[in-house]
């Protein structure tokens, strides 16, 4: 497959130093898109971070040998909840 570029809007054809590099960078890139599509697939699954945190805060709410072992998360989540109680 040739490839080209424009050079001064005229079409060039790749020399074979930057045919080269171009194929390292498209292995590189399917290499990484392979390794990393696992994070895209995760980030559309996964609750808002909000609803992550809430159900943290009443997973912890819940026990209260979380409550100690976690109590600077929890306090400043519930000091937050008290002075904004749901109506």
């Amino acid at each position: 497959m040739t490839r080209y570029h424009l050079i001064n809007g005229e079409k060039v054809v790749y020399t074979a130093e930057e045919e080269a590099a171009r194929d390292t960078e498209e292995t590189t890139a399917a290499a990484d898109k392979a390794a990393n599509s696992y994070k895209i697939a995760r980030l559309d699954s996964y609750p808002a971070i909000g609803e992550q945190l809430d159900l943290l805060f009443h997973a912890i709410n819940a026990d209260a040998d979380l409550k100690v072992k976690l109590a600077g998360f929890y306090n400043a989540i519930k000091a937050v909840k008290d002075k904004y109680p749901k109506l």
